[in-house]
Parts: C-alpha cells; structure tokens; sequence
C-alpha cells in the first residue's frame, strides 16, 4: 500500500519540508513511480525478511532432532524436502502477488491514466528471482546446520550476481536482469533476447538447487 502512496505524495511532501529559498524541481509522478517504489520496497524489504525468517528451516529441525522422529517412523526424506520447498515457494507466491495486487488496485486508484503495458513481465520477472532465492536458500539450510551460514551464502551468491555486472558477457546471462530491469519494460524498453536468457539461466538454476538439495538431504546425516 505505500508504494502508490509515496510515490502520489512524495513531491507533495518535499515541497513542504524545503525552505522557500531553495526550489526542488520535481516531475509530476506517474505510475511507473509507483510500480519503481513496489519494486524496491520488494528488494530492500520484502526478499530479506522472508530470507531472514525461514533461514532456520532446517537448522532448528536438525537441532531438535524433529527430522529423526520423522524419518525413524517412516516419512520419505524426499517428502520432507519437498514439503519444506513448497512451504517456501507458497509463502513467496501468495505475499508477493497479493502485495502485486494491492499496488496494482491502489496505482490505477492514485493514475487513472496509468497503462499495464510492461507489468506483468516486470512483476513475474521479480516473481521467478525470489523462487530461486528460496530454492538456494533451502538447498543450502540442507547443507549447512546454521541459520547464520544460510543467509550469509545465499547474501554471497547475490554478491557474485552483482560482481558479475562487470562483465557484459556474464551480463547478458544474469539472473540479476529479472531483479534489477523492471522499471526499464514498464516504461517501455523492448524485450530483447538478453531477457530470455536470464529467463532460461534463472530457470535451470531452481531446477540445480533442488535437485542439490535433495541429493544433499537424502545422503546427508541427520541425528
């Protein structure tokens, strides 16, 4: 809801805050504003909490021993594993689209005249990116018994997709384009090949932390 707000009210308030000898020259807001702020506040705030409150998905089931009981009186590991991925994945899924949904009511609300062109491909590529955090982000729980180790190799692999920026190569392959390039298609830049390869890198990559972590958690000693 504060993203159509701050985007509708931010120059209002700017012009009171400033003294009358100095002017501000801002543009009137529009609704990619809106979308730019609902995208931010997704990354700044959003991804992060949810990173930090299921970093102990598996470290406080390894700590308790809870995994032992299960598995000792016959649930599959693989069934474990996936119902902590779809746990994951559907918490994602339903805060991300209904934050999408509200913001999406509350732009056309605030932008009469605001157009959908570019959204959909906007929010879904954001969509897919949080789905591969959450998919490494329990690959790696499985791996690692603590929280802490969790969220600092899931922070170091965003690190190694932003260091990866610095070449144009890697650039043109990076899942980071899902997360950083939105505002660019909602405002009108044409969707080039460079984004159906992200699409395609993003996409196998979820398929490669799954599968590691299965594997990891089917091996893996739990007691």
């Amino acid at each position: 809801m504060t993203s159509p707000l701050s985007a509708k009210f931010l120059p209002e308030l700017l012009s009171r805050l400033t003294d009358e000898n100095i002017t501000i020259i801002i543009e009137d807001p529009t609704y990619v504003d809106s979308w730019l702020q609902f995208f931010s506040n997704v990354n700044q705030i959003g991804l992060v909490v949810l990173l930090l409150v299921f970093s102990p998905i598996m470290s406080k089931e390894y700590e308790k021993g809870t995994l032992v009981h299960m598995v000792t009186k016959g649930l599959p590991r693989l069934s474990i594993y996936m119902g902590k991925l779809i746990l994951l994945f559907s918490s994602w899924t339903l805060l991300y689209w209904l934050s999408a949904l509200i913001t999406l009511i509350y732009t056309n609300y605030y932008f009469p005249k605001s157009s959908l062109e570019g959204v959909l491909i906007a929010t879904v590529s954001m969509y897919l990116f949080g789905l591969m955090l959450m998919a490494l982000l329990l690959s790696v729980a499985v791996i690692l018994r603590t929280s802490f180790g969790t969220l600092l190799t899931v922070g170091a692999f965003v690190g190694l997709l932003y260091l990866g920026e610095l070449f144009p190569l890697i650039q043109k392959w990076s899942p980071l384009q899902l997360n950083s390039r939105n505002v660019e298609w909602l405002a009108g830049k044409e969707i080039g090949r460079e984004l159906i390869q992200s699409f395609a890198v993003t996409g196998l990559l979820i398929l490669l932390f799954i599968g590691i972590g299965a594997v990891f958690f089917r091996r893996k000693t739990i007691n």
